[in-house]
């Protein structure tokens, strides 16, 4: 797989997806001049954030082992 560094858009063939959580967050926080402590609310919402992210990583290998089982190289 090739590295992506952050300025670089991933390709169409690539699986992309923001979850939930995360537009909500970066709605809510956007980004700020200064560092400021997060709210207990926003703090939960990265939480799930992260809970959402990892279980859309897990589909993603689970689906690709499936297809790697299915077409042996």
């Amino acid at each position: 797989m090739a590295k992506v560094n952050d300025t670089e858009k991933p390709s169409e063939s690539e699986n992309t997806r923001t979850v939930p959580s995360a537009v909500k967050l970066k709605r809510l926080i956007g980004t700020s001049p200064a560092c400021r402590m997060l709210t207990p609310y926003e703090i939960e919402l990265l939480r799930k954030c992260a809970e959402e992210t990892a279980e859309v990583v897990r589909e993603v290998l689970a689906k690709k082992k499936d297809e790697s089982q299915r077409n042996p190289d």
